[in-house]
């Protein structure tokens, strides 16, 4: 009998058999099943994070690429900037109650919240809801700002922009500085202890950058100042870029925004554009009141504003004529009540109506 313990030797093949290589020993097997990968993780953002997330693209594409941001990138920012807003304004909004996110509350239920399958609100209703219904403190410019940034983001989704990269570089600035207050004042007061905490920590970043994007408007009037202060008294804000940089005056030969390099070639069409967009008017008298644009006692053109606003008024207003650069300081409304306003000094001894009223009144002497 061998002793266990001796190592056992091994065979020697048996004549003509073929010989293999041993096999690698196998690992023992256990029971448990190998485990597969983890799949890859759901896609899931909370309303929030959703809006925190788009301006965390926007910023990008204003901050990280080319300087100044090239057309690319504006393109992105505006959609992302649009998103953004929408998304932020219908979060707070929630705060109040879901049913204010349907497009028609009355509709709304608990259900129909939860599946997300319904219309909701426009990004304009959202805003005057949270001013007339959760009574925010949101004011008519950054309404207006809004709009446009809405209108240009339409324009470049559904049939394309050409717009001055200035001009939508300096509109972003003004949307970005409405987002940054609202959410500090507005959004991260409601919200959970976690979720402000990473919202509080990427404004942080947001920021810094922000002063960065100012900074290169700022730069830019700056290189502006010396030729800018040469004509305050002509000088108003631009529809288009919203600067102080848009000089009236230059007749035929069109007038021209020294910030964004927008050519308004038609006086009497810039002017009805700044009543309308500057200063939130209408071009044409309501309910019997005066008319935002009248014809110029000095050149005759329909492009004088009576309540334009220069950079030399400023706060006040002073009457500007887009197309001759003329300014007032006695403008009166004929007395013949044909609505044509002169300029006429209050000294008691020109006769307050125009030539042609004058001509009619006085025809049978």
């Amino acid at each position: 009998m061998s002793d266990q313990n001796e190592p056992q030797q091994p065979k020697e093949p048996e004549s003509g058999a073929e010989q293999t290589p041993a096999s690698a020993a196998v690992p023992a097997q256990s029971g448990k099943k190998a485990e597969r990968p983890s799949p890859r993780p759901d896609v899931s953002y909370t309303p929030v994070s959703n809006g925190m997330d788009y301006l965390v693209s926007v910023f990008q594409h204003l901050t990280e690429g080319e300087k100044p941001p090239g057309a690319r990138d504006l393109k992105y920012a505006v959609l992302h900037l649009q998103a953004a807003t929408e998304v932020l304004l219908k979060a707070r909004l929630s705060h109040e109650h879901f049913s204010l996110i349907f497009q028609n509350p009355a509709e709304a239920t608990h259900e129909t919240w939860e599946s997300g399958k319904f219309k909701s609100c426009g990004t304009l209703d959202a805003y005057d809801r949270l001013r007339g219904i959760a009574r925010l403190a949101l004011d008519d410019d950054s309404r207006k700002r809004i709009k446009e940034l809405g209108e240009s983001r339409n324009a470049l989704q559904h049939y394309g922009l050409t717009h001055n990269a200035y001009a939508i570089e300096s509109r972003a600035v003004k949307v970005l500085d409405f987002l940054l207050t609202f959410i500090n004042r507005h959004l991260i007061p409601g919200l959970d202890g976690a979720e402000a905490q990473d919202v509080e920590r990427t404004m942080q970043a947001f920021r810094l950058q922000l002063k960065g994007i100012e900074t290169l408007v700022k730069q830019r009037m700056n290189a502006l100042q010396s030729d800018l202060a040469k004509v305050t008294d002509v000088t108003v804000q631009c529809p288009d870029c919203e600067q102080w940089a848009l000089v009236t005056g230059n007749g035929e030969k069109g007038l021209t925004c020294l910030f964004c390099d927008q050519d308004w070639r038609d006086p009497d069409f810039t002017a009805t554009n700044y009543v309308w967009i500057v200063l939130g008017l209408d071009d044409s008298p309501q309910d019997g009141g005066d008319p935002s644009v009248v014809d110029c006692p000095e050149c005759q053109e329909p492009a004088l504003v009576p309540t334009a606003v220069t950079a030399a008024s400023r706060p006040g207003t002073s009457p500007l004529c887009f197309s001759c650069g003329a300014t007032f300081e006695n403008l009166i409304d004929c007395e013949g009540g044909c609505g044509t306003v002169l300029d006429i000094a209050p000294d008691g001894e020109s006769i307050p109506m125009c030539r042609n009223c004058i001509d009619i009144r006085y025809a049978r002497f």
